[in-house]
Parts: structure tokens; sequence; C-alpha cells
């Protein structure tokens, strides 16, 4: 039975972030001229990652990298290694980050979008075989950031309700 239990509550940020991929799928316009689709799924691993690890194992993490890699259409792995490292620079820091503030925390996800966009950039250049512009990685790390509060509002209530409702872990 707590197997049955514990599928349904890892199943609760996976559904969560198979809706953030189909959101990042639109793209949002910047000043540039151009558009940039924000993170959404780095929003919802860095929240999980701190406020319940237990119900977002890496290998989940790993699947929906892999999902929004193959929906994005961008270098196979990219999101995948970016989720990765999200969920682990943030797990190895996750007794710092509870309980404290939202301006902590925000801190904390500007951090990981910083190195993600880092990442991101690395990854796209060594398969293109060039350089890359990271103009525009640096805006999509920008409005990921951004997204932060609503989406961490959300998950918010949504992680009460599952504080009352879940098993003790």
């Amino acid at each position: 039975m707590r197997d049955v239990s514990q599928a349904f509550w890892i199943a609760v940020p996976v559904g969560l972030s198979l809706i953030c991929i189909l959101l990042g799928l639109v793209p949002v316009g910047v000043g540039t001229g151009g558009t940039i689709a924000p993170i959404f799924t780095l929003a919802v691993v860095y929240f999980f990652s701190v406020h319940r690890p237990e119900f977002f194992p890496p290998w989940a993490v790993f699947f929906i990298g892999l999902l929004q890699d193959i929906m994005s259409g961008g270098p196979l792995g990219l999101y995948t290694v970016v989720l990765l490292a999200a969920y682990a620079l943030t797990h190895s820091q996750r007794l710092f980050l509870m309980g404290r503030g939202f301006s902590t925390l925000w801190v904390g996800f500007l951090a990981i979008c910083a190195i993600s966009a880092v990442i991101m950039w690395f990854g796209a250049s060594v398969h293109y075989g060039i350089a890359v512009n990271p103009l525009p990685l640096l805006w999509q790390a920008g409005i990921t950031a951004l997204i932060y509060p609503p989406v961490s509002f959300i998950l918010t209530r949504i992680n009460r309700q599952m504080t009352i409702l879940a098993p003790a872990a």
C-alpha cells in the first residue's frame, strides 16, 4: 500500500512538470524582437528539491528533462543535464534553504538560473560546434527567474495540501 501511496505523491510534481513543459513551449516576446520561453520546469524542480524531495526523485527529474528535450527540439540531453544539475545543487543546499524566507529562496533560484544558463550555453556551444550567442540564454534565465514568484505561490498552495493529505515520509 505504501508503494501505491508513494507513486501517487510522486505523480503530483511529475504532473505539474508535464504541464510546465507545455507552458514552456509557448514563447514570450522580449524587447529584442525575438521570443524566449521561460524554463517553468526549472522552478518546479527547484521548489520540490527544497520542499518535497521525497516526492520528486532524481529518476523523475531525468524523465522530465528528457521529455522536455524531445518536445523542445533542442540538443538531446541538454534540459536533462540542466534539471539534474539544478536538482543536485538545490538538494545539496536543502538544509540551508529550508525554513528560510521567500527572498532567500528566490536568490537561490536566481543562482540556479544563472548556473543553468552557463550549462545551456556550454552544451549548445559544444553541440553546434561554435560559441553560441549567450544573450538569448541570459534573457531566458532572467525571464525564468521572474516567473518564480507566481509559480512558487501556486506550488506553495499545492505543497500545503500535500502536507495535509500526504502520509509522513
